[in-house]
């Protein structure tokens, strides 16, 4: 019983993976690709999400925003911007866009926001 419950769990997850819509896998890859700031600016970005077809939505400890030197936060944007930058473009080869990363915070108020053409 065991065995079947593990096989059709199995089967589950693969019948989802395979639904998937590009958009969503596109989304996936372009967020793991900005992941590692989280790590770079540990205890200043929370998480992230992508709004199709052009946005980065980062979330931001906004105490720790606030306590932070404007170099860091300066830093902490290019940085961001050139890493959404590069996962969009991979996502989305020869297209051209206006890219937006929208900071925001706990509460989804927007903090700052920067923009870049591609």
């Amino acid at each position: 019983m065991a065995g079947l419950r593990a096989r059709l769990y199995a089967l589950t997850a693969a019948l989802l993976a395979a639904c998937a819509s590009p958009q969503q896998r596109a989304g996936d890859a372009e967020i793991a690709a900005v992941m590692p700031l989280k790590r770079q600016y540990a205890g200043l970005l929370t998480g992230f999400d992508v709004r199709p077809p052009d946005t980065l939505i980062v979330s931001l400890d906004l105490q720790q925003y606030i306590e932070t030197d404007d170099a860091t936060i300066a830093a902490m944007k290019r940085d961001t911007l050139e890493r959404w930058r590069a996962a969009w473009l991979g996502a989305h080869p020869h297209e051209h866009a206006l890219l937006h990363v929208r900071f925001i915070d706990f509460i989804g108020r927007k903090v700052a926001q920067e923009s870049v053409r591609v």
